[in-house]
């Protein structure tokens, strides 16, 4: 297959290709007397491999390692699972914070809603800029 097809076939630009080539992540193809490279298709099912992996959140990084050790005649399960570990725990981390800032923002709408017209003095913003926490200033508001 010639890159475009390799392209087209997994949503990829050529030049993402020949950067994965380039990673070290694909090998290099073979090359037609024209100079253009002829991929197998090994190469192409490694790519889709790479884009699910990159989908589950791995980095180029972490994908090359993994690649390495199963192209090395390694198990690559224990070091997935343990980077699929680290992901989640992450994750729970980032939707915890994400969280927080949900209820920091609902509480500073909720005076908003209570107000025609915000007079200066009990702007938003205020709290944000000089740096205090807007929650714990909506929350000194309600008492």
């Amino acid at each position: 297959m010639y890159i475009r097809d390799v392209a087209a076939s997994a949503g990829l630009t050529p030049q993402a290709i020949r950067f994965y080539e380039k990673l070290g992540l694909i090998e290099k193809p073979q090359r037609t007397s024209g100079g253009y490279r002829v991929f197998s298709v090994e190469t192409v099912e490694r790519i889709r491999f790479i884009k699910d992996a990159q989908r589950l959140g791995f980095s180029l990084d972490e994908i090359r390692e993994v690649l390495r050790l199963k192209y090395s005649g390694q198990s690559p399960c224990e070091c997935v699972r343990r980077m699929l570990s680290r992901k989640l725990k992450e994750l729970r981390d980032k939707i915890r914070q994400m969280d927080q800032m949900q209820r920091e923002i609902s509480a500073c709408l909720q005076p908003s809603r209570k107000r025609v017209r915000l007079p200066h003095a009990a702007s938003l913003i205020r709290p944000i800029v000089q740096g205090e926490r807007p929650l714990a200033i909506m929350q000194e508001d309600a008492e």
